[in-house]
């Protein structure tokens, strides 16, 4: 697999994690047990200004990192634009972060997520194994001659 194809699922990845999570957020409704809690963290106040409810902070958290993911899948596609290859670091990058997010959606989130991270982390893996392979076949530039002074200086 090339790397541009690697790196564009995991962006990809990204992308649908972010979205999936904004649109599932505001299209399903609390019930039961998680609307009880929800109603209780409205009445707590976070005690910096401006003062919002617990709540709200939770909920601005979300859609900040699914803003955040968004972003960042949507960078990684922007990397492979044009037939472009991402720099090495860029991948390592990717591939870091997106096997924290794995970790975390293992011991926190339900299964969309870790499928999902899951995806990126091996797409982002294998683009740095491709970006390996590619660096190790590429040919080498010629060395240029040493600059010599001018004779008699």
């Amino acid at each position: 697999m090339r790397v541009q194809t690697a790196t564009r699922i995991g962006g990809w990845a990204f992308v649908l994690t972010g979205a999936g999570h904004l649109i599932l957020d505001t299209l399903l409704p609390s019930t039961g047990d998680l609307l009880v809690l929800e109603r209780q963290m409205a009445r707590v106040l976070f005690p910096m200004a401006p003062s919002h409810s617990m709540a709200d902070l939770l909920e601005g958290f979300s859609v900040t990192m699914s803003l955040l993911l968004i972003g960042q899948g949507l960078s990684a596609l922007l990397m492979t634009r044009h037939r472009a290859t991402p720099e090495r670091q860029q991948v390592v990058l990717l591939l870091a972060l997106s096997l924290t997010l794995l970790v975390t959606a293992v011991l926190l989130l339900p299964a969309p997520p870790i499928v999902l991270m899951a995806v990126a982390t091996v797409a982002f893996a294998l683009a740095l194994s491709a970006s390996r392979r590619e660096q190790a076949t590429a040919p080498r530039p010629a060395p240029q001659p040493a600059h010599r002074a001018p004779a008699g200086s």
